[in-house]
């Protein structure tokens, strides 16, 4: 697994156009992350003028909800991570790197295992990135900071982890199936933001809630907020189990798909 990870390593290493786009998704993450709830304040405040009833002020950052909101928020990126992924593995197909790699030696499995940790990684470094954020935002916001209270509610972190690392495994299968980055973003976007949107209206909600990208948004609710409380809106707090492993039951089935893929393909 090692050797695996190196020959990837070599690969985006040198790669000038990864490492930027790396450096945009990061960036406009902790940019949104850290501006989100001054921007939404100034919003309330200009509506306040106007409104019979005062908006309370929000407080995204404070422990431990800061890691619900901030995972909820970082869910809306996903489609970011999944664009780079495309555009690393379709490069794979049109540099025909997938083929002297097996030529070398390297058998379709262990390529597949390779982009299967190359999408772990990027998964696990936005998770961490995410982390440092919240965990810097919580204690300069956390006005009654106790020990053990930045750590409440991380399994919000683990959620996003499994949201990214799904969906980029369902960017890693696109990629796969159509070989062009361009066709093959398109073909993401276009599913992301419009098929199965429609198909989950169509669907009653006991059958939508199995599509992928449906699944993966119910992995993190909405988070409550004083201004949805004002409302008598609440909704769920924690991360629900069988959300879990049907997002997982989906990451399985897209690598299974691939490998079935890859296996009939000729090279």
């Amino acid at each position: 697994m090692v050797d695996l990870f190196k020959i990837d390593y070599r690969k985006y290493f040198y790669s000038r156009t990864f490492w930027i786009m790396m450096l945009i998704y990061l960036i406009l993450m902790v940019l949104v992350f850290s501006g989100v709830e001054s921007f939404l304040n100034t919003a309330l405040k200009n509506a306040n003028t106007n409104s019979p009833v005062a908006m309370p002020e929000l407080s995204l950052y404070s422990f431990p909800y800061v890691w619900q909101n901030l995972t909820f928020l970082g869910g809306f990126f996903k489609i970011f991570l999944g664009i780079i992924i495309i555009i690393y593995i379709a490069n794979e197909f049109t540099n025909k790197t997938i083929r002297q790699n097996i030529l070398n030696g390297m058998s379709r499995e262990q390529f597949i295992l390779s982009k299967v940790i190359f999408v772990f990684l990027l998964s696990f470094v936005s998770m961490v990135i995410l982390f440092v954020t919240g965990g810097i935002m919580g204690m300069i916001h956390t006005p009654d900071l106790k020990p053990g209270m930045m750590f409440q509610k991380t399994g919000f972190l683990g959620a996003y982890f499994l949201e990214l690392f799904t969906f980029g495994s369902m960017s890693l299968l696109i990629a796969f199936l159509i070989k062009k980055s361009g066709p093959a973003i398109a073909l993401l976007a276009l599913y992301y933001y419009i098929v199965e949107p429609v198909v989950s209206r169509i669907l009653p909600a006991t059958v939508s809630k199995y599509l992928p990208v449906v699944s993966l948004g119910n992995l993190i609710d909405v988070p409550n907020s004083s201004l949805m409380k004002m409302f008598g809106i609440n909704f769920r707090e924690y991360v629900s189990v069988p959300d879990v492993f049907i997002s997982l039951a989906w990451s399985v089935a897209f690598i299974g798909i691939i490998y079935l893929v890859l296996r009939k393909q000729d090279l």
